[in-house]
C-alpha cells in the first residue's frame, strides 16, 4: 500500500486557555470546563450514564430525520466487545465529544465516528495496562491498523483523519507525556475518493469523462418527467427539487434549506438567489448570507420552478406560520370539531381511524373510551362498544411527532435576521408512519430521507410518463460534481469555480473536477492546432508545416494545469518546474485560450500588480544602493508584455493599470 503525501493535518486549537505542568490538572481542567457546558437537547443527560439521549439541537437538526432524539452510546464498537469503555478514558471522550460539538458543530455521523476511534485507541492502551499520560505513536498506530482491518477503506480513511485529531487534542491540551504530532503513517486516500490514474492519450474513451458524472441520459429523463409530470401528482414537488439540483449544484444542506424568495437581479442586471453555504457536516455554524448567480441557460426553467413551488409550497407555508404563531402544532381544523370524534369522525377530517384501535398509542395513553349506548349505522347495538376519542385525544395525536426543533431559527444572516421553518422555500407536510398520508397539521422542512425514499419510486415515474424502464443511479451530489466538470471542461477558472460552488479551499474544488488530464491534453492540443490558443508554443505552431505539427504537439502537450491567468502544459511527471512562478514570463510551456472571458479579472489584476513592482524597480535604480533592479526590470516586462497580450486577445484593448489597481484597492 502506497502512502500519500501531502495531507493537511487537522485545526487543532486548545479548549483550555491556560496548561499546566501538571498533566493531571488538565485532565480535571478539561473535564471541568466540559461539565459547564449547557448545550441545546443535552438537559436530560446525565454524566454518568453509559449511554446519552440527546433531545434537541444541532445533532438532531443534521440527522436527516423528523426525529425527536438521538443517542449517543460511550461503548468500545461491537468489532471489539460492544463493552463500556469506563474510567478516564470515557470522561475524557465525553469531555471532548461535548467540547468538538461546542466548538465544531460536526454532524452525528461525525460525532459517532470520533468516539468510536477514540474508543479504538482506549482499547489498545488498556490492552497494555497504560494510561492517557503514557500514550504513544505506537498505540495510536496499532489503532489505526485494527480500523484498517474493521472498516472499508472510505470509512477508514475518514477514521484515520479522526485519530490524528484526537491526538493534536491530547498535544493541545497538554494531556500526556509525549508530544504526538501525529499522522497515521499508511493514510491513503480510496480509490472513491478523485483517486488519479492513467490511460494513453490515444485511447478510445479518453475523451469521455465517466467518474461521478452523470450520464446525459439522466438529465434528459428529468426534463421528460419535468414536462411529463402532472402538476398536481404527489411526486411533482421532487421532481422540481431534482431540476433545481441539475441547474444549480448545490448541496442537499443548501437546497433544502434555501430561503423563500423570488430571483434577484444586481445593479448590471445579472440574475441570482440568496442562500446560506454549508456543510451538513460542520452543521449549522454561521453562515453569511451569499448570492448565488444564475447560469443564463437555466435562468428561464428556475423562474418557472421556483413559481410552482411557491403554489405547491402556499398551503404549508400557512401552517408553518401558525405553527410559529402558537408555539404548537397547525390545529386550526379542530376548531368546530365534535366533543366525541368516531371513525366515520376522523376520516372526513383525513386522519387514519386505526388511532382508535385497541393496539394504538393513543390507547395506550388512555385517550380511547368505550360508549356503550352508541348504535350502528343501521341502528343496532353492536356486541362490542363503539370507541371514540377527544378534542384533547385527537390534539395529543396531531402532537406526538412534533419537534420543538422547527420552532428554532434554521439562519441567522449577517444582519441578525433570523429564517424560521416559513422561511424556508423547501416545505412538506409530515409523511405518517404508514407512508400514506401527510399531516396536515405539521409542516416540516425537506430532508434527505424523503428525497431517498421518492427515488425508490422513480423508475415507475420513468416508465409511465418517459417511456424507459429504468435511468442510472444517481444521487443529488452528483449534480454538483457534473456541473463541476462541465465548468472545468469549459475553461472556468478554479477560483471563480470554487466561489461560485461555495467553497472556502480551492484545492476542494479540484475534488469535483473529474476531467482526467488526457482530456484536458487533447483538449488543449486541439486549440493549439485551431489558432484558439495564444503563448510561445502556439506561434510555433502556427509557423510549422502542417505535416509536423501534430507531431510536435504530441510531444509537447502531455498535461494541463491551471494557473490563473493562463494554462500550463509542462509534465510534471517527467522533471520538475525550472521555472516555478514565472509562468507569464514568458515561459515556453505558457498558453492561454483566446477569448476565454473569465479569465480577464486576474490577468487584468495580475498586470497591475506587475506595473507597479515595475515602477518600484525604476525607482530604486536612482539609488546608489546595491541592487538588481535590472533582473527585476526584465522579468516584469516579459510578464506586461505577454498579460498585454492576453488581454487584446480577450477584447481589451484599452487598460489603465493604475486606475485598476486604485479600485480594487477601494474595494
Amino acid at each position: 500500500m502506497s502512502t500519500e503525501k501531502g495531507f493537511r493535518k487537522s485545526k487543532v486549537i486548545p479548549f483550555l486557555t491556560s496548561l499546566q505542568i501538571d498533566r493531571q490538572a488538565n485532565f480535571n481542567s478539561l473535564i471541568a470546563k466540559a461539565k459547564l457546558l449547557k448545550l441545546d437537547g443535552f438537559e436530560r443527560i446525565q454524566w454518568d450514564k453509559e449511554v446519552w439521549e440527546i433531545t434537541g439541537g444541532r445533532l438532531l437538526q443534521q440527522s436527516g430525520r423528523n426525529s425527536l432524539s438521538v443517542t449517543m452510546n460511550f461503548s468500545y464498537p461491537p468489532k471489539l466487545d460492544g463493552e463500556r469503555i469506563g474510567g478516564d478514558w470515557e470522561q475524557l471522550v465525553k469531555a471532548l465529544f461535548l467540547l468538538r460539538l461546542h466548538s465544531k458543530h460536526q454532524n452525528l455521523s461525525n460525532q459517532r465516528g470520533f468516539v468510536a476511534v477514540s474508543a479504538y485507541i482506549a482499547y489498545f492502551i488498556n490492552q497494555r495496562n497504560s494510561s492517557i499520560y503514557n500514550i504513544t505513536r505506537e498505540d495510536l498506530d496499532r489503532a489505526c491498523d485494527e480500523i484498517s482491518k474493521d472498516y472499508s477503506e472510505s470509512s477508514a480513511y475518514n477514521f484515520h483523519k479522526l485519530a490524528a485529531e484526537f491526538a493534536g487534542h491530547l498535544d493541545a491540551n497538554g494531556l500526556c507525556k509525549n508530544f504526538l504530532n501525529y499522522k497515521y503513517s499508511k493514510q491513503k486516500r480510496p480509490e472513491s475518493a478523485n483517486a488519479v490514474g492513467t490511460k494513453r492519450l490515444d485511447a478510445p474513451d479518453t475523451l469521455i469523462t465517466k467518474e461521478k458524472v452523470l450520464a446525459p441520459v439522466v438529465f434528459q429523463v428529468l426534463g421528460q418527467l419535468y414536462q411529463n409530470v402532472p402538476k398536481d401528482h404527489k411526486y411533482r414537488f421532487y421532481i422540481l427539487l431534482l431540476t433545481f439540483f441539475a441547474c444549480t449544484g448545490r448541496r442537499f444542506s443548501e437546497l433544502s434549506l434555501l430561503p423563500y424568495q423570488e430571483i434577484q437581479a444586481d445593479k448590471d442586471g445579472v440574475a441570482y438567489l440568496e442562500y446560506f453555504p454549508r456543510k451538513s457536516s460542520k452543521g449549522n455554524t454561521f453562515t453569511p448570507i451569499r448570492k448565488l448567480y444564475l447560469p443564463s441557460q437555466t435562468l428561464d426553467i428556475l423562474k418557472d420552478v421556483i413559481s410552482e413551488i411557491h403554489d405547491l409550497t402556499e398551503k404549508c407555508r400557512d401552517s408553518a406560520l401558525e405553527m410559529h404563531r402558537s408555539q404548537t402544532v397547525d390545529l386550526r381544523f379542530l376548531i368546530n370539531c365534535p366533543k366525541k370524534l368516531y371513525k366515520e369522525d376522523l376520516i372526513k377530517l383525513g386522519i387514519n381511524p386505526n388511532i382508535l384501535n385497541s393496539d394504538s398509542r393513543l390507547s395506550k395513553d388512555g385517550l380511547i373510551f368505550s360508549d356503550h349506548d352508541k348504535l350502528t349505522i343501521v341502528g343496532k347495538k353492536p356486541s362490542r362498544p363503539i370507541c371514540y376519542t377527544t378534542y384533547e385525544g385527537l390534539k395529543k395525536y396531531c402532537e406526538y411527532n412534533f419537534n420543538l426543533r422547527n420552532l428554532s431559527s434554521f439562519h441567522i444572516d449577517q444582519f441578525d435576521k433570523k429564517y424560521f421553518l416559513h422561511d424556508l422555500m423547501f416545505l412538506r407536510y409530515y409523511t405518517m408512519s404508514s407512508g400514506k398520508s401527510e399531516a396536515y397539521w405539521l409542516p416540516v422542512e425537506c430532508t434527505h430521507s424523503m428525497l431517498t425514499t421518492f427515488l425508490r419510486y422513480i423508475d415507475d415515474l420513468v416508465n409511465e410518463y418517459v417511456g424507459l424502464e429504468d435511468i442510472p443511479e444517481f444521487t443529488t451530489h452528483d449534480f454538483r460534481h457534473t456541473l463541476n466538470t462541465i465548468l472545468d471542461e469549459g475553461g472556468l477558472s478554479d477560483l471563480i469555480q470554487t466561489e461560485w460552488f461555495g467553497r472556502s479551499n480551492p484545492r476542494d474544488t479540484k475534488a469535483y473536477q473529474h476531467t482526467s488530464p488526457e482530456k484536458k491534453a487533447l483538449l488543449i492540443r486541439e486549440q493549439l492546432r485551431n489558432g484558439e490558443a495564444g503563448g510561445r508554443l502556439a506561434e510555433q505552431i502556427f509557423n510549422l508545416p502542417i505535416k509536423i505539427q501534430d507531431a510536435v504537439l504530441a510531444a509537447r502537450v502531455q498535461a494541463v494545469h491551471d494557473v490563473g491567468t493562463g494554462l500550463c502544459i509542462h509534465n510534471f511527471s517527467q522533471l520538475p518546474c525550472e521555472r516555478h512562478l514565472q509562468c507569464s514570463a514568458e515561459c515556453k510551456d505558457y498558453v492561454w485560450i483566446k477569448d476565454d472571458k473569465q479569465r480577464v479579472n486576474e490577468q487584468k489584476r495580475i498586470l497591475a500588480i506587475t506595473v507597479h513592482a515595475q515602477e518600484t524597480v525604476r525607482q530604486q535604480k536612482q539609488s546608489n544602493r546595491v541592487k538588481k533592479s535590472l533582473d527585476w526590470e526584465l522579468h516584469n516586462e516579459k510578464k506586461i508584455n505577454v498579460l498585454t497580450k492576453q488581454l487584446k486577445d480577450n477584447g481589451v484593448v484599452e487598460f489603465d493599470p493604475k486606475a485598476y489597481l486604485k479600485e480594487i484597492s477601494n474595494v
